[in-house]
């Protein structure tokens, strides 16, 4: 089981980094195909609502087929794509095949669920933690690869790198990937759509997706407009775009760190607590003063609390009972997915309306960030005496 986990964690990286790796030669991209900036952001939500589409029906062919075969099915839909992207003619291709691309992100909320399933809270929220402070290196490391090679390469080498390492992935995870004894191969898909409505319905589910959703948006809103912000707006090098970004995501491998010493020993409801408290502390700083040094500082903050609630979010939608995990946690991925998608869409008209302006920016991270903390201490007090299971 841990070396299954090992070569996901190499395909979760992988499907990151593609992003990450592609974010600072965006400008190049868009200027390859003579198209508008407005396609840098639009590229990440894309790749994520390729991802929501296909997270439709993840769960329900993880039920008939297995969790198993969904894994490798979506590796090898990832390594396609990701060739094929390569040899993209004009920006409407490179954006469709990222769309479908995205659609390999479907399977990790599957490879999630098998980790949740064969362990208790504190050794999965632990396992988790680890695996999420191994694929973290994507947003972290990412941008670095990535500068280096449009300064040396064209944007086709990232996607060449990431079809490589997509292959290594394939090649572990046929070797390690658990069998499922499970599958239910009368399994409908009606049924299983009457199952997502269920899952959608409970209010312990919506709650909990939508204090994640809003927690983690700040984050994204970053990855997809550093670009623009850094590259376009204020005219900064490749170097100063890797610290930026080194520093602003840089929370969370430090949580990912911090909770392999604290799960357990202090309640899930102080951890959960914490981190939304750092996380409107975060985006505090970025809107009381407006530069991008200040807005990086305060997204480290804001990164950190991340860490440390996410992962307990995630366990607590998880254990909610009469539902598989693959149902629930496709389910949860689907919604994060879309609104994460409509979200960054909605946050780049807006953006780009005001010709990237820092004041636009930071008001987005702002209006985000604090809404999340005052749903995420709502949600969490339900849970106030629960036990480490």
């Amino acid at each position: 089981m841990y070396l299954f986990a090992v070569f996901f964690v190499l395909y979760e990286f992988t499907t990151y980094a593609s992003n990450d790796m592609i974010m600072p030669g965006m400008i190049q991209v868009v200027h390859h195909f003579n198209a508008k900036e407005y396609y840098v952001a639009q590229s990440l939500s894309l790749y994520i609502l390729g991802n929501c589409v296909f997270l439709i029906l993840a769960g329900f062919l993880a039920e008939r087929y297995g969790k198993r075969k969904l894994i490798l099915s979506g590796n090898l839909l990832f390594l396609l794509f990701t060739i094929l992207i390569i040899f993209s003619q004009n920006i409407h291709q490179f954006m469709l095949l990222r769309f479908i691309q995205g659609g390999g992100l479907a399977v990790i909320a599957i490879g999630y669920a098998l980790i949740h399933q064969k362990f208790n809270d504190k050794a999965a929220i632990k396992l988790i933690a680890l695996m999420s402070n191994v694929s973290i290196l994507a947003p972290l490391i990412g941008p670095a690869i990535g500068s280096f090679m449009m300064s040396y390469f064209s944007w086709q080498s990232i996607f060449v790198l990431c079809a490589f390492l997509s292959a290594v992935a394939f090649i572990g995870l046929y070797q390690f990937t658990p069998k499922d004894s499970g599958a239910q191969s009368t399994l409908t898909i009606f049924s299983v759509l009457k199952q997502y409505g269920k899952i959608i319905s409970i209010k312990e589910f919506y709650k909990g997706m939508a204090c994640s959703v809003l927690i983690i948006m700040p984050l994204l809103i970053w990855i997809g407009q550093a670009p623009n912000l850094i590259l376009f707006k204020l005219n900064l090098g490749y170097k100063q775009y890797v610290i930026y970004q080194l520093i602003s995501i840089g929370g969370l491998t430090v949580s990912s760190i911090i909770m392999q010493y604290i799960v357990g020993k202090f309640r899930l409801y102080s951890i959960v607590r914490v981190g939304a408290l750092l996380v409107l502390i975060g985006v505090t700083i970025s809107i009381i003063k407006m530069t991008m040094d200040a807005i990086v500082a305060g997204l480290f903050i804001t990164s950190l609390g991340i860490g440390l609630a996410n992962g307990c979010i995630w366990r607590l939608v998880l254990s909610i009972k009469g539902h598989s995990h693959a149902m629930l946690s496709s389910t949860l991925g689907f919604m994060q997915a879309l609104f994460f998608a409509i979200g960054i869409s909605l946050i780049n008209e807006f953006i780009s309306y005001y010709h990237f302006e820092l004041w636009s920016f930071s008001i987005s991270l702002f209006a985000f960030g604090a809404l999340g903390f005052l749903l995420l201490i709502n949600y969490i007090s339900t849970y106030k005496n629960r036990e480490w299971n």
